[in-house]
């Protein structure tokens, strides 16, 4: 079954189909994963705050730029061959996510799973893809038992979950809080606004201590780009 079918239609078919189509997409794409590769690789802006995602576990997201935050956290993955699903986020701008860098070709978005079948479709999701990304709205309606079991899936396959917001039943390794210090472009009252400052906290109980990063989410070009502060030194790149 194709990607793009899939995205499509994925959200409309009955809970039975839903699931098949799932697992048709993630069996057919998925890289295997190895069980001596521990870790997911971390787009280098973000590596200062987290040098890299381990696999197992459970990454929250929270704050003004939540969203944003989550999207950073699939780039490097896809780019680097992972696939990534995302849940319950019908909103989320595939534009959006491909000027950030994320790798669209390679994630597959279910807008959402509002049934009795949602857990059998995340586990589905959860056995193909390395990231899932999953909305408020969707942690919400795992009970305590159905967490447990997702998490130890997660766990046992090597995947990483992300949450958007309240994490729910889930327990969370890292949080991941941001706040928008400011938009920057619009002069004289007009203008464009072409870049974001995110300041970036993480906090959890597997990091031991709380660790703060500032980046521009999004840069001028739409990707993530880093703050490069008043007489820092920013090492020249040899091009010839």
């Amino acid at each position: 079954m194709a990607l793009e079918s899939v995205r499509r239609t994925l959200a409309d078919l009955p809970p039975a189909e839903r699931q098949r189509a799932v697992r048709a997409v993630v069996g057919e794409h998925a890289p295997l994963t190895l069980a001596r590769e521990r870790t997911l690789p971390v787009h280098p802006v973000l590596q200062p705050l987290v040098p890299a995602l381990t696999r197992g576990h459970t990454v929250q997201c929270t704050g003004t730029a939540a969203m944003s935050c989550a999207l950073a956290l699939m780039v490097a993955p896809t780019q680097g061959g992972s696939w990534a699903g995302v849940v319950g986020i019908p909103e989320l701008g595939v534009a959006a996510a491909t000027e950030l860098g994320v790798a669209v070709s390679r994630t597959v978005f279910i807008s959402a799973l509002a049934d009795a079948d949602a857990p059998n479709a995340l586990s589905a999701l959860v056995d193909g893809v390395d990231v899932v990304v999953l909305s408020r709205a969707t942690t919400a309606a795992l009970s305590s038992s159905l967490a447990r079991r997702l998490q130890t899936r997660v766990q046992s396959r090597g995947g990483v979950l992300v949450v958007v917001g309240s994490a729910g039943a889930l327990s969370v390794d890292l949080q991941l809080v941001s706040s928008v210090h400011e938009w920057e472009g619009l002069g004289e009252g007009h203008g464009h606004l072409h870049r974001r400052r995110v300041s970036l906290q993480l906090d959890g109980r597997r990091h031991g201590r709380s660790t703060r990063h500032d980046v521009w989410l999004p840069g001028p070009t739409g990707a993530l780009e880093p703050v490069v502060h008043e007489g820092a030194v920013v090492p020249l790149r040899r091009t010839g």
